[in-house]
């Protein structure tokens, strides 16, 4: 089987390099033959992904965060090729949805060895002049401007990091007034964040979207409004077991395609990156992509 992994060599702090070796001897003993690309960030992923997929590799790896996949995932599409994972980020929740364990580098590189292939959903965000795609969850807001500062902050990781981005922005961050179209249906909002998600789970395990699907057909859309600071941070506890949904301040929404816009304007995150800024098209891309799950997924 011919595999080629992208690779992150900054994700999780350097992790990627050092898995790496022992990562390559397991699939050159499970009978692959492993190529290897460095990349950095920005587009550079997508094109080699597509590289690799135009020489007929089976298999292309983002070793690698949850960005990383994505920009490699969008390098994919429309190709025969398989999306496969080393999480090795600070995150990681697209691998855990699909059934790898971040802490579990050999089990994650024996599900390459035996790829069970899932069609699964992707979104495309199109900005002026840009187009990029979410494997898990994106969104414009407070969140975009937590993520900006949680990678700036490198003491911690995941959940952690999240929630020291959030309580040092909170204090100073005002609503804006959203422009939101869903499949067709117009709202304006006085809002903290909009948030799309495929999955069920950012920022190192809250459960933004508890009922979302990577294989449903639609995205799930989380919209708070405008709450004091005091308020949304008595209430932000809820979102790590998925009950924030049930907050009157919290609404949940479902469709396939969603145009976003706001005064003031915001920076995009896509999978823990910045991609772009409002406005943006937010399209479903229904079972686009082909991706080697953990071996006890279905």
């Amino acid at each position: 089987m011919d595999v080629v992994l992208i690779v992150n060599p900054q994700a999780g702090g350097g992790r990627a390099r050092r898995v790496l070796p022992a990562a390559l001897a397991q699939l050159q003993t499970g009978g692959c033959r492993p190529q290897v690309h460095f990349t950095a960030n920005g587009r550079e992923p997508a094109t080699v992904a597509a590289q690799a997929a135009g020489g007929g590799a089976s298999l292309v790896v983002a070793v690698g965060g949850d960005g990383h996949a994505s920009a490699v995932a969008g390098g994919l599409l429309g190709s025969e090729s398989a999306l496969g994972l080393l999480p090795v980020g600070s995150a990681n929740d697209y691998a855990r949805t699909i059934g790898l364990d971040p802490a579990d580098i050999d089990g994650a590189v024996r599900a390459l060895l035996q790829p069970r292939l899932r069609r699964l959903d992707v979104v495309r965000v199109e900005t002026a002049g840009e187009q990029r795609h979410i494997l898990n969850v994106g969104g414009a807001g407070f969140d975009s401007v937590v993520a900006a500062t949680a990678e700036r902050i490198p003491v911690l990781r995941g959940a952690g990091r999240y929630v020291l981005a959030v309580v040092r922005e909170l204090p100073r961050y005002r609503a804006a007034d959203f422009q939101i179209e869903l499949d067709g249906v117009s709202y304006h909002r006085r809002a903290m964040v909009v948030i799309v998600a495929n999955g069920p789970t950012y920022g190192g395990g809250m459960r933004v979207a508890p009922a979302a699907r990577l294989a449903s057909g639609h995205f799930d859309v989380c919209i708070v409004a405008e709450l004091s600071p005091l308020r949304f941070l008595l209430a932000f506890p809820r979102v790590f077991r998925g009950t924030h949904i049930d907050h009157p301040a919290v609404t949940m929404l479902r469709g396939r395609q969603l145009v976003l816009d706001a005064r003031p304007g915001f920076e995009i995150t896509a999978d823990g990156e910045r991609i772009g800024r409002l406005p943006a098209r937010f399209t479903l891309l229904g079972a686009a992509l082909p991706v080697a799950v953990g071996l006890g997924r279905r």
